[in-house]
């Protein structure tokens, strides 16, 4: 239930249903969120750590995956992140 009311309170997940739905994530953790730092992200991979679990490996999001609607552009991203000059560049 606090995952819905991050997704309703988020700029992100308007475009469709489908996001929306995809973003509340009841029984898991979603694999697309929107971080701490206002990026929406989509989990694209999984990383063994020292920990028992895997970490999920996220990228930023730049169109939902179901309509097609832009969700954020590049310039956005970093402007969010705080992009240092000498990491690769984020593309859309």
């Amino acid at each position: 239930m606090a995952d819905e009311k991050v997704a309703a309170a988020s700029k992100f997940g308007k475009c469709c249903t489908e996001l929306k739905e995809a973003m509340a994530g009841d029984d898991f953790d979603p694999l697309i969120t929107e971080g701490d730092d206002g990026v929406l992200y989509m989990a694209v991979g999984l990383i063994d750590l020292e920990e028992d679990e895997p970490g999920l490996v996220d990228h930023p999001l730049f169109f939902c995956p179901f309509c097609g609607v832009r969700q954020q552009t590049a310039e956005e991203v970093k402007a969010k992140v705080g992009a240092d000059p000498d990491e690769p560049e984020v593309t859309s």
